[in-house]
């Protein structure tokens, strides 16, 4: 049975490589901890200058996390709560904290499908390289959760209006966009990331602006039509709302007067669970004025609660489980999803709140 992350060293660089190809590479608790642990050592061992993360095979960096294991077994162990189902996030969240502090370049391919906990585990780094073949997605909200691993301050650090498009919708973006709004920093064509790999080994530096000069001798000039450049009005007119509900009515009014972009939106957001949806429109809008760190426990807040009185288990259910694609959410519509029931997702753990 091959491992489902592969540690080691190499002239100085510390590689990480996600190994589960069949799963595209989705986080379990197992590669979390070792994660942690890798970095904990890389940081403290002078040898090593910086980190570089991989996923294996050609789909994916990484899809996320593994939550249909996380929920089979949390349900088989009769929770939630578990152990799993508070260890998992907890040292998720500290593991994005670390890599956004981490001192040392961090340097993430992301050549492939990058959602969910594959944003949390590159988009936090120092040195993010994107391809072709590069897929965004943040679309959390489709399976009765919120953008978290710390995405949803990454999505409130760009303009309100295209992070709430992110975040309510799952929209998917392409490397172009990546570039244009800074989630990404460098473009580099996949079939020359092996090359840059090679080089920035040969060359271990641990200082920032030399690795950004290696990578730089690899990038090439990108091409292709920008979605948030192409809708960019329609974005602003639509999300600039002050509220779910708001934003709804907006999108059937430039439906009916004939918006196909619109009319996609609307489709997306009547999918989705009214909950994620509320709860999300909320935590976007606080993590604009929030630090990481002060993000996080606001998320790790929010997933405890999910997962005890939310739709999460549910939504996986539905969408990844038995793919029937019809989630009983509860409540069933956003008009009864009230003020008091949203803040009692962000009520804090007090004991149980993430401490970093």
């Amino acid at each position: 049975m091959n491992e489902e992350i592969i540690l080691k060293s190499e002239n100085g660089v510390g590689i990480i490589t996600l190994n589960r190809p069949e799963r595209l590479n989705a986080l379990t608790y197992n590669i979390v901890q070792k994660m942690n642990d890798f970095l904990d050592k890389c940081e403290s061992d002078d040898d090593i200058n910086c980190v570089i993360i991989e996923g294996a095979g050609e789909k994916a960096f990484c899809a996320g996390g593994d939550v249909v294991s996380l929920r089979k077994q949390v349900l088989d162990e009769g929770g939630p709560p578990t152990e799993l189902s508070e260890k998992f996030f907890y040292d998720e969240y500290l593991l994005n904290y670390k890599i956004n502090n981490f001192k040392k370049p961090y340097i993430a391919l992301i050549d492939g499908v990058t959602m969910g906990g594959g944003v949390g585990v590159s988009m936090h780094g120092s040195h993010i390289v994107c391809t072709e073949r590069t897929m965004f997605a943040m679309p959390e909200t489709t399976i009765g959760l919120f953008p978290d691993v710390g995405g949803g301050w990454l999505l409130a650090q760009l303009p309100i209006t295209i992070g709430l498009w992110l975040a309510l919708t799952g929209a998917r973006l392409k490397s172009v966009d990546l570039l244009k709004t800074g989630l990404a920093n460098y473009y580099v064509e996949s079939k020359n990331i092996l090359d840059l790999k090679s080089h920035l080994i040969e060359n271990s530096s641990k200082n920032h602006q030399e690795v950004t000069n290696l990578i730089n001798k690899f990038k090439s000039q990108i091409s292709g039509e920008s979605s948030i450049q192409k809708n960019q009005v329609e974005i602003k007119e639509i999300f600039e709302q002050e509220s779910v509900e708001d934003i709804l009515k907006k999108t059937n009014l430039l439906s009916e007067n004939g918006s196909d972009f619109a009319k996609n939106i609307e489709h997306e957001l009547m999918g989705k669970s009214p909950t994620s949806l509320k709860i999300t429109f909320k935590q976007i809008n606080e993590a604009t004025e929030m630090s990481l760190r002060d993000a996080l426990i606001m998320e790790y807040r929010m997933v405890q609660r999910c997962q005890a009185s939310g739709d999460f288990y549910e939504g996986v259910r539905a969408m990844l489980v038995d793919k029937d694609r019809k989630p009983n959410w509860k409540p069933s519509n956003l008009n009864k999803v009230d003020e008091i029931w949203v803040n009692h997702f962000f009520e804090p753990l007090h004991e149980k709140d993430l401490k970093i």
